[in-house]
């Protein structure tokens, strides 16, 4: 494949990556929220109307498990397309997008377990609470695949900028010093 147009295809992924982890993370605000009412209600000895919530939460670790899926395999992509990058100006700004995208979705992912870490310590029902923990698991297995994306994405755009040793574009560039 060209470089030029798995760096397109990379880039699209990524930002659509980044706007499903803020989808993601806003279904956990509400699972949180959620919980908060629960345990006020139980802490002011009120009855709890939120018969669903468990339900809810079950719901949503069963759709956690192809979304992980999608996140595992961004790392997969960008080795590939590092294996292929070689020096090309004209794909050095979509390089540069792929960097910007990458550091998104990690940093996303990252915010993500946060939140699901939060999330876990306010539920307090023993089978929410054990629910929220394998969801704060599999959150963090992904934020911990979303940490090599930056990294990788920084070495393509290192490749498709360096020229290589001997070339007229190397040659017309300053000498560095110091």
């Amino acid at each position: 494949m060209d470089l030029v147009l798995g760096l397109k295809q990379l880039e699209g992924r990524l930002a659509l990556m980044a706007d499903r982890v803020a989808a993601v993370k806003g279904k956990l605000e509400d699972l949180l929220f959620r919980a908060h009412r629960i345990a006020n209600a139980a802490k002011n000895n009120m009855k709890d109307n939120d018969t669903m919530y468990g339900y809810d939460l079950q719901n949503f670790r069963r759709d956690l498990r192809p979304f992980g899926m999608d996140v595992a395999a961004l790392p997969g992509l960008l080795a590939s397309l590092e294996r292929q990058a070689a020096y090309d100006p004209s794909a050095a700004k979509l390089a540069a997008g792929v960097m910007r995208g990458a550091s998104r979705v990690a940093n996303a992912l990252k915010t993500l377990h946060d939140a699901s870490l939060l999330a876990h310590q306010h539920i307090r029902a023993a089978d929410h609470k054990i629910l929220a923990w394998y969801i704060a698991q599999e959150i963090e297995e992904m934020a911990q695949k979303g940490t090599s994306l930056p990294s990788a994405a920084n070495k393509i755009v290192i490749a498709c900028t360096t020229a290589p040793a001997g070339s007229p574009d190397e040659d017309a560039r300053p000498p560095r010093t110091g």
